[in-house]
C-alpha cells in the first residue's frame, strides 16, 4: 500500500476526530485492535467495497487484505496521536468535519429521496409539453443583412447596382483580412434602423420567423446558404434590395416524449431537489436562533492581497538550487 494512500486515510480520520466520529463499533468480529479501538470485519469490508471494482479485485488474497488492514491501522494510530495532541479541536479539522457532515446530511435528506423514480409518466409528459421548445426546435440561422430601400423598378435597379458594388468592396476588404467588413458596411449603408447599428445582425431566427419579419425572399436566400461566411444578393424584395450573410446555423431538434423522458425525469428531479434544499434550509433557519451583529461585521476587513510575484524572463533560467526533487 502506498504511503500517500495511508496519509489520505489519516486525513479522513482527523476530520472525524472533531466530533468523535472516529470511534469504531465493537459489534461483530474484530479483524484488529488498535489500543482501545476496534476495526471490525464489517468496517473492513466497507472499506473494500468503497474501492472501485478494479481495485476491489485486488483483495482476493490474505496478503492483499493485510496490506489494506495495515493502512487502516496506520490511519488509526495517526488519528489517535492527533487526538492526543489536541488536533481534534483544530479549526481546520472542525471546518473539514462540518463540510463532511453537510455532505452526508444532504445525501441523507435530499439525494437519496430525490432520484425522480417516483415521478409518474403523466407528470413527465406535462413537464415535456410545458417546455416543448427545449426538445423540439426548428433549424435556426444567424444572419447579417444590408437593406437598401427601393420603391419602383428604377430605384431597385439603382439599389442592385449599389448592392453589387458594396459586395465587391466587402469581398476585397475581407481578402485583406478585415473580417468584419460586412458588418461595417451594414452600419454605414443599411437602411434597417433596428439592425444597422448592430452591423446588420438579425440574431438567431427560424425560417418562419425570418419570413414573418423580413419576407420570404430574404428567408429563402438565407436558408439556401450552406456555409458560414457565404453571402447572397443583391436580391430584390418587396421593400427593396438585400445583401445577406450567413454567420452560423443550428441543427433542428425534434425529440419525442419517449426519447426525452429520462432527460425530463433528471431535470425535474434536479429542480425538485433545488426547491427541497431551499425549503430545508429555510426551515432550519426559522428553527435556529440566528442573529447577525452588523456593527461587528462592518469592523471585519479582509487582508490586502499579496503583490503578484515578478515573472522571471524566459531567457533567464531559474537557479539550479530552486529545483525541487530530481530525476
Amino acid at each position: 500500500m502506498k504511503p500517500r494512500h495511508a496519509l489520505s486515510l489519516a486525513a479522513g480520520a482527523l476530520c472525524a476526530l472533531a466530533i468523535g466520529a472516529c470511534k469504531k463499533s465493537s459489534s461483530g468480529p474484530a479483524v484488529a485492535h488498535v489500543g482501545d479501538e476496534v476495526i471490525t470485519a464489517d468496517e473492513f469490508k466497507r472499506r473494500i467495497d468503497e474501492q472501485s471494482p478494479f481495485l476491489r479485485a485486488r483483495y482476493g488474497t490474505l496478503e492483499r487484505k493485510k496490506e489494506l488492514l495495515e493502512a487502516l491501522i496506520r490511519n488509526e494510530l495517526l488519528a489517535q496521536e492527533a487526538q492526543r495532541e489536541g488536533l481534534d479541536k483544530s479549526p481546520a479539522v472542525r471546518d473539514a468535519t462540518k463540510r463532511a457532515m453537510i455532505q452526508e446530511l444532504i445525501k441523507k435528506q435530499l439525494d437519496e429521496k430525490m432520484s425522480g423514480a417516483d415521478i409518474s409518466d403523466g407528470e413527465l409528459k406535462a413537464f415535456y409539453d410545458a417546455h416543448l421548445d427545449d426538445y423540439v426546435k426548428p433549424e435556426r440561422a444567424r444572419v447579417y443583412h444590408i437593406f437598401l430601400t427601393a420603391k419602383d423598378a428604377k430605384e431597385k435597379a439603382q439599389a442592385k447596382a449599389k448592392g453589387a458594388a458594396l459586395l465587391k468592396d466587402i469581398q476585397a476588404r475581407e481578402k485583406k483580412g478585415e473580417v468584419n467588413a460586412f458588418q461595417a458596411a451594414a452600419i454605414k449603408e443599411s437602411k434597417d434602423p433596428l439592425s444597422a447599428p448592430m452591423g446588420g445582425d438579425l440574431r438567431f431566427l427560424s425560417k418562419d420567423e425570418l419570413t414573418r419579419s423580413h419576407g420570404a425572399e430574404l428567408a429563402n436566400a438565407a436558408f439556401d446558404l450552406k456555409n458560414p461566411g457565404e453571402v447572397a444578393g443583391p436580391l430584390e424584395t418587396a421593400a427593396g434590395v438585400e445583401l445577406v450573410k450567413l454567420q452560423v446555423k443550428t441543427v433542428a431538434l425534434n425529440r419525442s416524449f419517449d426519447e426525452s423522458k429520462e432527460t425530463v425525469r433528471g431535470r425535474m428531479a434536479r429542480e425538485r431537489r433545488s426547491r427541497q434544499y431551499d425549503d430545508f434550509v429555510k426551515r432550519l433557519r426559522e428553527q435556529g436562533k440566528v442573529s447577525i451583529d452588523e456593527v461587528e461585521l462592518a469592523k471585519v476587513n479582509a487582508e490586502a492581497a499579496a503583490p503578484a510575484p515578478v515573472a522571471m524572463p524566459q531567457s533567464s533560467p531559474a537557479p539550479a538550487a530552486a529545483k525541487i526533487g530530481g530525476n
